[in-house]
């Protein structure tokens, strides 16, 4: 259980993120199973109450009872907790330090392991390890903690650490470790205990001392009973790889489609990119049909040609931009949620999937409808249709991907969106260079562009027409053809994806 609320996605309800952890950790159960035991768990933590509210509206201390809830669903035989009463009014830390307790109870070979910098509550710990500056000064029953350190109460325990440094308690430690291990049944040594106050000279005048024979007596019935062990819980079975990747795609999708804002900006972009690209041929569209007509007058087809390339490259442009809101948050936006869900089980694959499945078709159905909108208002362009077609939406496929590595290897949302919209004016700068780069200069570029095959697979469909002839008069660097430029865009799109899998692995 990780400190940061990072972890949570606040647009589910309580009830929902402990219903999908079950999906994602938990294989062989029913829908009613899983209510049953997402009730259970939210009873356990104190938040049955809740259980219809989103994550956004709980308190500080709701939302660390549902990352207890959810470190729990697989019944797990350890459970580590970073600072969890950490921040906390004294009432609610005691509350926490007893949900704790509970959770150790709950099973008998359970163990609950606590980091945390707050000592008010020290004393419900089974067992109590006192780090300083990486250092190890106490390990033992924190009803020792006191009397080992000569203190009061546990309030005074950190100005009693900054008095010496903190190799020096460690060392002190190590001298009485075995005698305070033999004292509590950690260890076997007849070493008398003291306090660290009797090894300095000067030190407080107050001491605790403890006789050397004093020992936790037990009965001759506790002696002679055997011991008895209990069997760590059972691992529960992981779902295979393609169930986690359909529940993580639901899950992406039913986001999206409960938070209006999202998909309408969507919409809207959907709509004003066909209308951009038209408004930019229309006043040219004369010469597509004179050309169309069979007029091949130069006064024609250089417009016409002209009126083309650039009505082609500011579609490839924006099926760009598509790709970036689509990708370019989408790993980096919520990696903490990522980490918890990844030590709970969830394999990377099945992660990158599910992300696929969200990022291509929100890039692909834009795409698509970018195209057909721009041929059906102009009446079609010259050359082939349904390559270009093609064309555009691998171009998105391909970049969308690119941006998912980019994700997935970047530290914030933030990095990952400035990187993508760099990759895109990369992009646009020499996919423009390039119609005046020589051709040896271009062939070495041309592989790192995607946008360039996106485009010149698209000019090079016009082959056949009388607009293709002035095309190479003007633009130096070649065409690539149409099958060739759907291989390059396969290739970047695989490399995208093999650098968000890596991405996803590294950073886990």
């Amino acid at each position: 259980m990780p400190a940061s609320d990072e972890v949570l996605s606040g647009a589910l309800t309580v009830r929902e993120s402990v219903m999908s952890a079950l999906m994602l950790r938990v294989a062989g159960q029913t829908k009613d199973e899983r209510v049953d035991r997402a009730s259970h768990l939210l009873a356990g933590v104190g938040l049955e109450n809740v259980a219809t509210q989103h994550v956004s509206t709980l308190s500080l201390t709701q939302k660390r009872r549902l990352k207890l809830a959810l470190a729990l669903v697989s019944d797990p035989a350890l459970v580590i907790c970073d600072e969890f009463t950490d921040g906390l009014d004294a009432k609610s830390q005691s509350e926490m330090a007893a949900l704790l307790k509970f959770t150790t109870t709950d099973h008998p070979s359970r163990v609950v392991i606590h980091a945390t910098q707050t000592v008010a509550n020290l004393a419900a710990y089974d067992t109590a390890v006192i780090l300083h500056e990486g250092h190890v000064c106490f390990h033992g029953p924190a009803r020792a903690v006191a009397h080992y350190f000569s203190i009061q109460s546990m309030e005074e325990l950190y100005p009693r650490l900054a008095k010496r440094p903190a190799s020096r308690w460690g060392e002190s430690w190590m001298r009485h470790r075995d005698s305070y291990y033999d004292a509590f049944k950690l260890g076997r040594t007849g070493e008398p205990m003291k306090t660290l106050d009797e090894e300095d000279e000067g030190a407080d005048s107050q001491r605790i001392r403890l006789p050397a024979n004093e020992k936790p007596k037990s009965t001759e019935a506790e002696t002679d009973e055997p011991a008895t062990t209990t069997a760590p819980p059972t691992a529960a079975p992981l779902p295979t790889l393609a169930a986690q990747a359909q529940h993580l795609m639901q899950r992406r999708w039913s986001l999206l489609w409960r938070t209006p804002s999202e998909w309408v900006r969507q919409l809207v972009i959907m709509g004003l990119a066909p209308l951009v690209t038209v408004m930019l041929i229309l006043p040219n569209v004369h010469f597509l049909s004179s050309v169309t007509s069979g007029d091949t007058t130069p006064a024609v087809l250089w417009p016409a040609a002209y009126t083309c390339t650039m009505g082609w490259l500011l579609q490839v442009l924006l099926v760009l931009v598509f790709s970036i809101r689509a990708g370019a948050r989408e790993i980096a936006g919520e990696r903490g949620i990522y980490r918890r869900e990844l030590v709970g089980g969830l394999r990377p694959l099945a992660y990158l999937i599910g992300k696929l499945g969200f990022v291509l078709p929100l890039t692909l159905i834009p795409s698509l409808v970018l195209g057909l909108s721009v041929e059906i208002i102009t009446g079609g362009m010259p050359g082939y249709v349904l390559p270009r077609l093609l064309l555009l939406c691998l171009t998105g496929i391909a970049f969308s991907s690119l941006c998912l590595g980019i994700s997935a290897c970047s530290r914030n949302a933030e990095r990952a969106h400035s990187r993508a919209w760099t990759l895109a004016f990369v992009n646009l700068i020499l996919s423009g260079a390039l119609l005046g780069f020589p051709r040896v200069l271009g062939v070495v570029l041309q592989p790192l562009v995607t946008a360039y095959y996106g485009w010149s697979g698209g000019m090079e469909t016009l082959q056949g027409t009388p607009l293709y002839e002035p095309l190479t008069e003007y633009v130096r660097t070649w065409f690539a053809s149409p099958s060739l430029a759907i291989l390059v865009l396969f290739i970047h799109f695989v490399i995208g994806t093999l650098l968000a899998l890596r991405g996803l692995r590294k950073r886990a």
